[in-house]
C-alpha cells in the first residue's frame, strides 16, 4: 500500500481550480450484491430517456485519416462529450462493428 501511495502522481488542488480540471472517482463495489437497488436506477433513467428528460451528451466521430482533428479538438478545450476514433472496417479484431457517420 505504501508503495502504491508513493508513486501516486502529485496535483496541486488550487492549480487545477484555476485550469479548470479536476479530480474525480467513484467507489461503487458496495452495489455489487444490489440488484434490486441497481435494477430500480436503470428503470428510472430509462424512463427519463424515454420521455426525453435525459439526454446523452453529443458525440464526435472521426475517422482514422482525421485522427489530428480529434486530437485538435481535445487540445482545443472546446470538446462536449466524447470523442471516438473510427477504426477502419477492415481491421478484424473479433468484435462486431457499428458503422457510424464520420467526423
Amino acid at each position: 500500500m505504501a508503495w502504491g501511495m508513493f508513486r501516486m502522481p502529485r496535483f496541486d488542488a488550487m492549480d487545477l481550480c484555476l485550469s479548470s480540471k479536476g479530480v474525480i472517482g467513484f467507489n461503487l463495489s458496495f452495489f455489487a450484491d444490489e440488484r434490486g437497488i441497481i435494477e430500480s436506477y436503470l428503470n428510472q433513467v430509462t424512463k427519463w430517456i424515454d420521455e426525453g428528460k435525459l439526454k446523452a451528451p453529443k458525440t464526435s466521430v472521426f475517422k482514422m485519416d482525421k485522427i489530428g482533428d480529434a486530437h485538435a479538438l481535445i487540445q482545443s478545450g472546446r470538446s462536449i462529450g466524447k470523442i471516438v476514433v473510427q477504426t477502419p472496417c477492415g481491421v478484424d479484431d473479433g468484435r462486431k462493428k457499428k458503422t457510424t457517420g464520420g467526423g
